[in-house]
């Protein structure tokens, strides 16, 4: 039986919504609130109790060396980016006031737990780093892209080569609401085997 607490979460779950990170603004969140962002990402499931993953904050006196990754990387898939192209990927690295990197490890464990079960894990941290946000009333958004992993970025964040960067988490306050999507109900995406 439904209980309060349940329609509270679904509540949030139902409200967090995909921001940007060029619509989020200062302030982001502060030192308590990011604590409580990360706490919430210990809880995620993890086989092995292996914690096959990490996040690296991104401070804003390093904006600018990610900012030069960003543009190392562009010109490494595409030696002919112009200074347009290239002043955009320069550019991201200033959106938004709280940027986060998720990193997934690869290492070897005992047991030894399966690429797709720590990429489950590290997804299910990063869905409660979001709920948790939006519980605190702080807009988030996840961005990837074709420079994750390359060797610009990887020697920025200094990863071992056992390990690869997923996305990026962005929070911050947002400037203007998007209309809420419409989310799925249960029956167009669940059956039972028969």
């Amino acid at each position: 039986m439904p209980t309060d607490a349940a329609e509270v979460l679904l509540a949030h779950m139902r409200a967090r919504s995909h921001v940007a990170p060029k619509r989020l603004e200062a302030p982001g969140p502060n030192a308590d609130a990011l604590n409580l962002i990360f706490s919430a990402a210990a809880q995620a499931p993890d086989h092995g109790r292996i914690r096959p993953w990490r996040f690296i904050v991104v401070p804003q006196d390093k904006r600018e060396a990610l900012g030069h990754a960003f543009v190392q990387a562009l010109q490494a898939r595409d030696t002919n980016a112009n200074q347009t192209e290239l002043n955009t990927a320069y550019e991201k690295a200033f959106r938004a006031p709280c940027l986060v990197l998720a990193v997934l490890s690869h290492n070897p464990s005992e047991p030894q737990v399966p690429a797709p079960e720590r990429l489950i894990s590290l997804g299910c941290a990063i869905q409660n780093m979001l709920l948790m946000a939006q519980a605190l009333s702080i807009g988030s958004g996840i961005t990837s892209g074709q420079a994750m992993n390359a060797l610009s970025i990887r020697e920025l964040f200094k990863l071992h080569t056992d390990e690869d960067c997923v996305c990026y988490l962005a929070f911050g306050h947002v400037m203007a609401q998007k209309p809420q999507r419409t989310r799925s109900e249960p029956r167009s995406f669940v059956s039972v085997l028969d």
